[in-house]
């Protein structure tokens, strides 16, 4: 791992604000876009939302002492409250704040497939804002591309995010994580990789 922090911060920032710049543009769509699938079967538009709200939450707790029981009672609340784009960006806020604070990237946090660094929750945090943005604007047909420099990132770094997590699309696990799908030969672009490494059918 030979980025600088700074570096790492900033990936956070980019998946953050992509998910945001699709979630605001809901705004201006019929409500029932809210009730559309999405490609993680087990949710639609308005569930992976709330996911991303609570996963925010959830990262902050963890940065703060929570435990990996706090982290798995809370993974599958209700978030969705008020104007959920505000809601999103409010709850994004706070977690780049506790990314932020002095020794966060340093600390041991109890997350639930194994205590990891906060650097390493970091990364963990990236490609799971990258994935989901992809999952939002496939299901409300918005613009799929990603940030080409934070994709490559994570491609040069999964064993690094990965490292010692018992769930992972790197394992046999499919509990949280869907198995990689194998990519038509046409499909070389580092986007690609990602997603199907990630279970997707781009």
């Amino acid at each position: 791992m030979n980025d600088t922090d700074s570096t790492l911060l900033s990936h956070f920032d980019t998946a953050a604000e992509g998910f945001s710049d699709r979630l605001s543009r809901l705004r201006a769509m019929p409500d029932t876009c809210w009730e559309n699938a999405t490609p993680c079967t087990e949710w639609n538009v308005r569930q992976l939302v709330n996911h991303m709200i609570q996963g925010s939450r959830i990262y902050t707790s963890l940065l703060r002492g929570g435990s990996s029981a706090e982290f798995m009672t809370n993974l599958d609340h209700e978030a969705l409250d008020g104007d959920l784009v505000t809601t999103y960006r409010d709850a994004v806020a706070e977690c780049r704040a506790a990314f932020h604070a002095v020794g966060a990237l340093d600390q041991i946090v109890d997350y639930p497939f194994e205590p990891v660094p906060g650097r390493q929750l970091l990364g963990l945090y990236v490609v799971d804002a990258i994935t989901h943005t992809w999952d939002l604007a496939r299901a409300v047909q918005l613009d799929e591309r990603l940030d080409a420099h934070t994709v490559r990132w994570i491609l040069d770094n999964f064993p690094w995010i990965y490292h010692g997590v018992s769930e992972s699309p790197l394992t046999d696990s499919n509990r949280y994580y869907g198995p990689p799908t194998e990519a038509p030969t046409s499909d070389t672009s580092q986007q690609g990789r990602l997603l199907h490494t990630m279970g997707r059918k781009p």
